[in-house]
């Protein structure tokens, strides 16, 4: 598996300008939204917008928040998603792969169906907050986006 060089094959600069442009159209994290509460994730929509030339898919860019130590259970994303690490570091398994420790402004794809195993923040010290991109049918929720098993 050359999970390490697909991971880069994308176009890294087009991805940080996207994810720029979308970001500096959201409002700001409030302090309680910045650190969640309880050890558990945060989850933030921060845009969701009709592709361009495709009106029967959406645009979502969701913000996660790891606090240190924390993550989320088990689940899979039906449409399939990208994620880009913001800030800290991410521990992800999607399907049967192994386990890797993803850096701020590195980025992964998981294919559409594929079970995502582990998804954590590698550090027990600090908070990590990544952005997860979506492509989906016009209107999908939150639940849609990521089914928990």
């Amino acid at each position: 598996m050359k999970t390490a060089s697909n991971r880069r094959t994308f176009n890294q600069g087009a991805l940080l300008s996207l994810v720029a442009a979308l970001t500096a159209r959201s409002a700001p994290l409030s302090s309680a939204q910045a650190q969640p509460a309880g050890g558990a994730s945060a989850r933030r929509e921060i845009i969701k917008q009709p592709l361009p030339g495709n009106s029967d898919l959406d645009l979502t860019l969701v913000e996660v928040t790891y606090p240190p130590g924390a993550g989320s259970p088990p689940h899979l994303h039906a449409n399939g998603v990208m994620a880009f690490v913001v800030a800290g570091e991410i521990a992800s398994q999607v399907g049967e792969g192994r386990e890797q420790t993803y850096r701020a402004g590195e980025a992964w794809w998981e294919p559409p169906g594929a079970v995502h195993r582990v998804s954590r923040n590698a550090s027990t010290t600090e908070t990590a907050t990544l952005l997860a991109i979506y492509i989906a049918p016009k209107g999908a929720s939150g639940v849609e986006l990521m089914k928990p098993l």
